[in-house]
């Protein structure tokens, strides 16, 4: 799947933080971390307001949190997920 940078960009003015919780040597954190190494730098590039936090824990699943100026807080697992999979929840939560 090709990700583009103007579907990193879109990301809606009413999320107010992003985090990715992930463990720096476990199986199931293997997606996330190709995620942020390949992505992050674009997405932080072209969102620069947003605070996107990466946290390491060891013995840690995967997961995503979104929280949004209204206080509503999401969370998705990445447990096992691709790097496109984990895009796909990106897009989802920046809506």
């Amino acid at each position: 799947m090709r990700i583009t940078l103007s579907r990193l960009a879109s990301f809606t003015p009413k999320l107010k933080e992003l985090r990715i919780i992930l463990d720096p040597s476990g199986d199931a954190s293997k997606g996330a971390r190709e995620y942020v190494q390949r992505f992050y730098p674009n997405l932080k590039k072209n969102n620069p307001d947003l605070p996107i936090l990466v946290r390491e824990c060891s013995g840690v699943q995967p997961r995503l949190y979104a929280r949004y100026g209204n206080g509503k807080e999401v969370s998705l697992s990445l447990a096992n997920q691709e790097a496109p999979d984990i895009h796909k929840n990106m897009e989802a939560v920046g809506k």
